[in-house]
């Protein structure tokens, strides 16, 4: 004989399974990203696992290994080195803080900087002040590369779940599929639509955005290269990361390292960059954009730049996809909300 009716024992398993699911998600918080990150590889060799198992006849087990071993080599090892490589040179530059108070203090010796100084009556040549400021790039470049040398093993695990969940993603997907259907609380059309949104999302904001993102690294380091500029690879790595934010990007590198050649007194070097940037590299971002829009995936470039703004900023690199695709998906299902319940 139950104590409780049937309503409390309803109340009650909901209760438990929302409380267990809770503790579960955030025991399993701190490998979020490497759910993420399983889901954007699925979705980039979805096609390529069912050509293997379709055309080739392979058997999805080993379709499911070759794409994993495809995947770490041509994108998981490239970005491990190259974010180590600038990780190691930003955090030497940030623990040689002098160094870096003499630079600036050299570089504000220049007539622009002092006839600007009599002008505002601001005196950038402060000691106090030059300190303050390379003690604080210092510590942002310290607190933003440091977990990437430090954090071996984190890191190690988080690639091991992403690739064990990819795995059994590749390996069950048309079980996972129907489970999908079968447990949101959405229409068929909504789901549909929310796998398209998830895709475009990945095609859009991953491959479109990485290749433009490549292309302007490099064009960067070929105009460091032309205009004598000083670690042209160094810093076309570093714009390959800066070409994901959204308005300002590249020219976060090119601009200064012209303004900063103008202040040495390479002033055809320097204008030469600036002029090198703003026509080719931003004109073959936008171009770029256009036709990836059109060819790879069809989203509204606001929907990029608001979902990059706030993914970024909740959920680090992994943000450039989950902003954008949670937009889609508010939008997605205000659509259905409209479909379902306020059509006659």
């Amino acid at each position: 004989m139950q104590i409780y009716t049937p309503q409390q024992r309803l109340a009650l398993h909901i209760a438990l399974i929302l409380l267990l699911g809770g503790a579960i998600l955030y025991g399993l918080m701190a490998y979020i990203p490497a759910l993420i990150g399983s889901i954007i590889l699925y979705v980039l060799f979805r096609k390529m696992n069912f050509f293997l198992n379709t055309r080739r006849g392979w058997k999805p087990a080993v379709s499911a290994i070759v794409i994993i071993v495809l995947s770490l080599f041509i994108i998981i090892i490239p970005l491990i080195t190259a974010g180590v490589m600038v990780a190691k040179k930003v955090i030497f530059y940030a623990g040689h803080a002098p160094k870096l108070v003499k630079y600036l203090d050299g570089l504000l010796q220049n007539p622009v900087v002092i006839q600007f100084q009599s002008l505002t009556g601001f005196d950038f040549q402060n000691p106090e002040l030059l300190q303050k400021v390379a003690g604080r790039i210092g510590e942002f470049a310290t607190s933003l590369f440091t977990p990437l040398l430090s954090g071996t093993l984190n890191l190690f695990v988080g690639i091991s779940i992403m690739y064990f969940i990819l795995y059994y993603l590749l390996v069950n997907e048309k079980e996972i599929v129907k489970g999908i259907y079968y447990y949101l609380p959405f229409d068929q059309t909504t789901v549909q639509q929310m796998f398209s949104e998830l895709e475009n999302n990945v095609k859009t904001n991953v491959l479109g955005q990485s290749l433009i993102a490549f292309i302007q690294g490099s064009l960067v380091s070929i105009g460091f290269v032309i205009f004598n500029i000083p670690d042209a690879v160094f810093w076309g790595v570093i714009s390959f990361f800066m070409a994901f934010i959204p308005v300002l990007g590249t020219p976060l590198i090119w601009v200064p390292a012209g303004l900063i050649a103008i202040s040495q007194g390479n002033t055809f070097n320097g204008i030469g960059l600036i002029i090198y940037g703003a026509i080719l590299v931003m004109n073959i971002d936008n171009l770029l954009r256009f036709l990836i829009a059109k060819q790879v995936g069809d989203i509204h470039p606001l929907i990029t730049i608001l979902g990059v703004i706030f993914g970024v900023n909740f959920f680090g690199i992994l943000g450039l996809v989950i902003g954008p695709l949670l937009i889609s998906y508010f939008l997605v299902l205000v659509e259905a909300y409209k479909r379902e319940y306020t059509q006659p």
